[in-house]
């Protein structure tokens, strides 16, 4: 059983979508569910995507000349942009300064512009957090991401912010999963509290953002909360895989992380066509045969 959510996106003939980040999980999975009839471009920094469908384009976001370049010649009625790193020297600067390369080249060539930003924005300490809520990062990613929201609303006049959460899917496993499965994450946090997101259903509110009018800041995450440790059971459980984590607390860990990252969902649940499912409904569908290694 197919677990693509049943509702159709409307979308116009001919609607040029630029995806940064194309090769990451979640532009892949955006390019993949993009209606056939839109002209597709992508951007990549280390990892090339070969397709005859999707235009890709090797970008630094960090270079702004490049950025302009590479969006003047593809000329995108629409933008997502995917693009980001989660470590290393050069996270702040691709997130940040890379973010408002884009948003500055969206605003110029008056593309519609969605950002994807991230729950670990906020302390943990006030959930659940709704659109209104301000970020209060305690980590340096949460900090990069934080600091992008604000790089995009600087530069561009009525963007989408799209803040999201733990995205999870199998076709093929997403790479959080399979660290989890395969050993390499031996502790899962009790403690920790997120909202997964079946990576489908993201891409699929996304791509009904590219045609809607809204614009500001939405929520888009499962409406389960869970904390780390049973959505990692829950998926092993779901694959038939014996779990090789145990249960743990975060508080001895030395970054700071926060607790309780739980979105309020209420407002994408009435905006989009697209459902967003909790978890248990996702692995209602799944066969453990299928996923793929």
């Amino acid at each position: 059983m197919s677990l693509h959510p049943s509702s159709l996106i409307p979308h116009p003939s001919s609607l040029r979508l630029l995806v940064t980040g194309g090769s990451g999980y979640l532009g892949s999975a955006i390019l993949n569910r993009a209606p056939r009839d839109w002209t597709l471009a992508t951007t990549y920094l280390t990892q090339p995507l070969s397709s005859e469908q999707v235009a890709a384009f090797h970008l630094d976001v960090r270079d702004a000349n490049a950025v302009d370049r590479v969006i003047a010649e593809f000329r995108p009625h629409a933008i997502i942009h995917t693009a980001a790193l989660m470590r290393g020297n050069e996270m702040r600067a691709t997130n940040a300064d890379g973010s408002r390369n884009i948003a500055r080249a969206a605003a110029q060539t008056h593309a519609r512009f969605i950002h994807l930003s991230s729950d670990v924005i906020f302390d943990g300490e006030h959930a659940p957090y709704d659109e209104s809520a301000l970020p209060a990062p305690i980590s340096p990613y949460a900090e990069s991401k934080a600091l992008a929201e604000r790089a995009v609303l600087d530069e561009y006049p009525n963007p989408v912010i799209v803040r999201t959460s733990l995205i999870y899917g199998f076709d093929p496993l997403d790479p959080r999963t399979r660290q989890a499965l395969d050993g390499e994450m031996p502790r899962l946090f009790t403690d920790e509290y997120r909202c997964p997101i079946f990576v489908d259903d993201l891409a699929g509110a996304l791509l009904e953002l590219v045609v809607s009018d809204y614009s500001g800041i939405l929520n888009i995450a499962g409406p389960q909360r869970l904390s780390r440790y049973e959505f990692g059971l829950k998926l092993a459980t779901a694959l038939g895989v014996e779990p090789r984590f145990k249960p743990a607390l975060s508080e001895p860990i030395a970054t700071p992380r926060p607790r309780d990252c739980t979105l309020d969902m209420s407002r994408a649940q009435k905006l989009l066509q697209t459902k967003l499912r909790g978890v248990d409904q996702v692995l209602e569908f799944l066969h453990p045969l299928e996923w793929r290694l």
